[in-house]
């Protein structure tokens, strides 16, 4: 059976992203049971390597298809189950963060599901006004803004060099991860410099990931980064002249203060928890 090329989405978050493959997964189960199950499953894979979650689906998947169309079915349930609520319980736990600090104004990068659902959660918690940037060169920052401006925010937008600028000015940071491989998160390029110009501005930050998120070892040697789109408004660039950037960079766990969605046993790093009372000195 021949799976279709796929064309990849760079303007979708992973959890959204997961969504979509999901939808794939299902019916090709239900047409097909588990015959070309796993080139579909690798397939999903390959259309984004660098997203933790697509690998998770595709191992539990692949494990439940040994019992046949319906393990492969129950496998693929309960871990779309499993994701939700886990996203459910980070929601939460940012809500009470927000409350707890007295949070009113955020700042975020890219366009991630989880960090939409969390920050949409937490205006009943007493957040205002989110800044964001444009999030080259896909621009889905831009998406964003719209979709946080639906959740009845104050919203900004600005470019990427722009962005930390404005962190001397908001309570807090929220960024998403892609993945979690140990003492490092994946993440958009230039979440790090974001993190560390917070830590320079005492700007608390949280990141939101999900336990599904950790990459094992086998995992970990079939992710692959993506090289960064040349954008449009470029052009031809002059003989001599290349374009290179990956989309996805390693930010060490260290920089955040609120890591949530993580495994308990992953919590080891120091100041993996805001202290009592954190907030601006």
């Amino acid at each position: 059976m021949t799976v279709a090329k796929m064309e990849p989405d760079r303007t979708s978050g992973s959890v959204d992203l997961l969504e979509e493959a999901a939808r794939k997964a299902e019916a090709h189960i239900n047409r097909h049971g588990t015959a070309g199950l796993k080139g579909l499953l690798d397939a999903l894979v390959a259309e984004h390597p660098s997203m933790a979650l697509r690998h998770a689906l595709a191992a539990e998947v692949a494990n439940g298809s040994a019992g046949g169309k319906e393990e492969a079915r129950r496998a693929l349930d309960g871990f779309m189950t499993a994701v939700t609520m886990a996203r459910l319980e980070a929601a939460a736990r940012f809500s009470a963060l927000v409350h707890q600090y007295k949070w009113t104004s955020a700042a975020a990068y890219s366009r991630s599901g989880q960090v939409r659902d969390c920050l949409a959660s937490a205006r009943a918690a007493g957040l205002k006004s989110v800044v964001l940037s444009e999030a080259r060169p896909s621009c889905e920052g831009t998406l964003m803004a719209k979709e946080l401006l639906g959740e009845g925010y104050e919203v900004v937008l600005t470019t990427d060099m722009a962005l930390p600028g404005f962190l001397a000015d908001v309570d807090v940071l929220v960024v998403g991860a892609d993945a979690d491989i140990g003492v490092f998160f994946v993440n958009k390029t230039g979440t790090g410099a974001l993190m560390r110009e917070a830590r320079l501005k005492s700007c608390l930050s949280v990141v939101l990931t999900l336990p599904q998120k950790r990459l094992s070892p086998e995992q970990l040697l079939s992710w692959r980064n993506l090289p960064m789109e040349k954008p449009k408004s470029l052009q031809r660039l002059p003989k001599g002249i290349s374009w290179k950037g990956f989309l996805f960079e390693r930010v060490p766990w260290e920089l955040a203060n609120f890591a949530i969605g993580r495994r308990r046993e992953d919590d080891k790093w120091p100041g993996s928890e805001a202290e009592e009372g954190a907030g601006r000195p």
